[in-house]
């Protein structure tokens, strides 16, 4: 099913996109116009939130340019300090910004997460009563172009060693970073942490993230879309043995808490 291409936004519902970005200032050239006619129907609805992860090239330039076109928000770390960090951070910052009830979405800034079906997501949330909406690469309709077999492979064992320690029944797809969620579930579990999310810095960190929407929330489902990785300009920054070995062992920590929470 084609994505719509507006999201049905009320008047007083905010939505937020996070976009945790290492050197890819191609990438979000590209990216950026979609939002565009996105924006000039929501106006002051929709913003972006570029998390700048040290970058060498010119990402920050590049977000600064799209301010006036798009509603450019941009956080700059002085070194590199992780995916995890940048998501965490991202997430953390947009909460702190909205109401309860706005939204806030996730997704990659390398150009494979197209924002139109940001349309299809809102629609989930409101339509099926969840509170976390994800973008699933392994829901019936959804596709993958231009993914080699061992990425393939390392993101199909990742969603079942997920789907065995989770165990959330509509949910195929654990590991894809492209998702939107009810800035209020952020806030609670920021009130009820440490002083953040605790998500580790490596990649595994979106693996983190859904376990601290899934403490607050069993609401949580899919809708399918199309990955196309062959848009993507530069090499891919995951450390794919890193990644691993941090997932095997987090997957313990997630198996303990979720067999405690509430169905």
């Amino acid at each position: 099913m084609p994505p719509s291409s507006t999201p049905d936004l009320s008047m007083t519902r905010r939505l937020q996109v996070v976009l945790p970005s290492f050197n890819e200032e191609i990438a979000l050239s590209r990216l950026f116009p979609q939002f565009e006619e996105l924006a000039a129907r929501l106006k002051d609805q929709l913003s972006l939130l570029v998390v700048d992860d040290g970058s060498s090239d010119d990402t920050a330039r590049v977000a600064e340019e799209w301010e006036g076109k798009v509603p450019v928000g941009l956080v700059r770390f002085p070194r590199n300090r992780g995916y995890g960090a940048a998501l965490e951070t991202g997430v953390t910052e947009s909460a702190r910004e909205l109401a309860c009830s706005d939204l806030i979405a996730t997704m990659d800034a390398d150009d494979t997460h197209p924002p139109r079906y940001l349309a299809n997501m809102v629609k989930a949330l409101d339509e099926e009563g969840l509170e976390v909406v994800i973008a699933s690469r392994y829901a019936p309709g959804a596709r993958e172009e231009g993914v080699s077999w061992d990425r393939r492979l390392l993101s199909r064992g990742a969603s079942f060693f997920y789907q065995w320690a989770f165990h959330l029944p509509h949910v195929r797809d654990y590991s894809c970073g492209y998702r939107l969620f009810k800035a209020g579930l952020i806030q609670d579990a920021l009130r009820g942490g440490i002083g953040g999310l605790g998500l580790d810095t490596g990649f595994h960190a979106t693996g983190q993230l859904l376990l601290r929407l899934r403490e607050q929330t069993s609401r949580i489902g899919e809708v399918p879309f199309e990955l196309h990785y062959e848009r993507k300009p530069t090499p891919s920054k995951m450390r794919k043995l890193q990644t691993v070995l941090g997932t095997l062992k987090y997957l313990r920590e997630v198996r303990r808490t979720v067999a405690k929470l509430p169905k």
